[in-house]
């Protein structure tokens, strides 16, 4: 008996450690879901363009916007966070161009507003793969 007693009391220390010890690295937590290069067009009101944008494991985005109208590069930098939530601006938020939106795994969409100039539209995009896994997604 107390061997019996013994071991369902090590079977039940043990199973809180199996569940605690497992990892699940195949699918990214928060921001890291966002991490990698990203790239789509943007059109509206009095201007479009493309951008393309980095987005580093905390959720920092860091790119350029391309505007075909000026044909100007316009730095963009903001945040992601880990439920998607896409913030971007050129310039300042006083004076640039302010483009926000959702972001899935793969691709994303949103809109975009200039409140000094008043030209505004929407923007769409992609997450690129990674070099070397083959093929390429294509813009929405």
């Amino acid at each position: 008996m107390t061997i019996s007693r013994n071991f369902s009391l090590l079977i039940t220390l043990m199973i809180p450690l199996v569940f605690l010890s497992c990892d699940n690295d195949d699918e990214p937590e928060g921001v890291r879901l966002y991490e990698g290069s990203w790239s789509g067009t943007y059109v509206g009101s009095g201007d479009n363009g493309t951008w393309r944008v980095e987005i580093d494991d905390q959720g920092n985005i860091s790119g350029t916007a391309t505007s075909f109208v000026l044909s100007m590069n316009f730095g963009l930098s903001g945040t992601v966070n880990s439920e998607g939530e896409f913030h971007a601006t050129t310039g300042s938020a006083s004076s640039g161009t302010t483009f926000t939106g959702t972001l899935t795994a793969t691709d994303g969409q949103g809109t975009w507003e200039n409140s000094q100039t008043g030209l505004s539209g929407s923007w769409s995009g992609y997450k690129e793969e990674d070099e070397g896994v083959g093929g390429s997604n294509n813009p929405i």
